[in-house]
């Protein structure tokens, strides 16, 4: 394997001080986490794409890790202009994108400059759910707050155990602006941005993902051409940590 210099590194881009992890030479690839995480939740794949000879580019997207939050409510249109300025400022071409989640859905909004592009449990699809899971947790928020309607304290921990129970518990640990932009992001649906995507697409899906359901893998898979779908089993909506080796081996095996 070969051996790599991690660099964390920092430019300022439309007043922000954006944050960004740098390793590797060769075929740069640019990877954009997904919400409530930031580029040290990629790590171990930042470390085999690296050794495998890759130059990997990993930002903390703004009000993410490092990076400090926009001053503005944001949406998916906005995240994708601040990337593409990234990618412009730090001058890197001839590259793929991989996206995770929030990550996955504004690559559907990049400037179309790149080679191949990665779908991973990718929220592109909005539309309401009505999974068990939210029916659950819609209950427990119902029930507590008759019960404990007059406990603050008591309230504030069924909210909070109500949050997690429906996958939203990002929501709940966001600041005011960030929580703001959250509501903004889930309410922009992607689908129609994937018929103008003609590059070589992998995308990479757990199977058992209750965040971004199969279903939407499959769909993305029969809108965009020339792409093809690879099922993680037995995992949910973050293979990179939870199944990180199968992950990095399938991103590598298409990337040469």
């Amino acid at each position: 394997m070969t051996i790599f210099e991690l660099k964390e590194n920092k430019i300022n881009l439309d007043g922000i001080d954006l944050y960004y992890k740098i390793a590797g030479e060769g075929k740069p690839i640019l990877i954009l986490h997904g919400w409530g995480a930031g580029s040290s939740s990629w790590m171990r794949t930042i470390e085999e794409l690296a050794s495998n000879g890759f130059k990997v580019i990993v930002p903390d997207l703004p009000g993410f890790g490092r990076t400090q939050p926009p001053s503005e409510v944001w949406g998916v249109s906005e995240y994708a202009k601040f990337i593409d300025k990234f990618i412009k400022k730090i001058q890197i071409d001839n590259f793929s994108v991989m996206g995770h989640s929030f990550g996955g859905g504004i690559i559907t909004k990049l400037e179309n400059n790149f080679n191949k592009i990665i779908f991973c449990d990718a929220a592109i699809i909005r539309k309401e759910r009505f999974s068990l899971r939210q029916k659950f947790s819609k209950l427990i928020s119902i029930v507590g707050k008759k019960i404990v309607s007059k406990n603050f304290f008591a309230y504030k921990f069924f909210e909070k155990i109500t949050y997690f129970i429906s996958g939203t518990y990002d929501y709940y640990n966001a600041n005011p602006i960030m929580k703001d932009i959250f509501k903004k992001v889930i309410s922009e649906d992607l689908s129609l941005t994937l018929n103008g995507i003609n590059k070589p697409c992998l995308i990479i899906w757990g199977d058992n993902d209750q965040v971004t359901p199969v279903e939407d893998a499959h769909f993305i898979n029969n809108k965009v051409i020339n792409s093809k779908l690879r099922l993680i089993n037995k995992c949910g909506h973050n293979p990179h940590r939870t199944n990180n080796e199968e992950l990095n081996s399938i991103i590598i095996e298409f990337l040469k």
